[in-house]
């Protein structure tokens, strides 16, 4: 069986949060909804994913910027996520490339939006 993750949500007409197994909690807010969370995920998922490959190259940071564009039609899943890999000091610029790459064929929920969404990334160096 695979790794069990669980949150508890909890709506009140005061406050809409969920929280995780130790209890941090986080609230849905105008600005911090449920597609938020979704983005966030997706973009942590994606670099614990691409930093867990074996490479020969090093890089410093690395920043992703993801935009969702939500379909107008109901159901209103995204309709195409982009993913912006803002990353300084690789050294092996090809090998980072291929990482990417593979990354987008490894992460589990790239691979999950991208059952709804149209899927792209690009790479900027600094």
């Amino acid at each position: 069986m695979g790794q069990k993750r669980t949150i508890t949500a909890h709506f009140t007409s005061e406050r809409r949060f969920f929280e995780n197994a130790i209890g941090k909690e986080f609230d849905f807010t105008q600005s911090t909804g449920p597609y938020e969370y979704l983005l966030g995920a997706l973009s942590g998922c994606f670099y614990s994913t691409l930093a867990s490959f074996d490479h020969k190259g090093s890089w410093g940071e690395v920043e992703i910027e993801v935009v969702g564009i939500k379909r107008d039609t109901v159901p209103t899943t995204l309709e195409k996520t982009t993913l912006i890999i803002k990353a300084s000091a690789v050294e092996d610029r090809d090998e980072f490339e291929n990482l990417v790459k593979k990354a987008s064929e490894d992460c589990s929920i790239y691979n999950t939006i991208k059952a709804v969404s149209e899927m792209e990334w690009r790479i900027e160096y600094r």
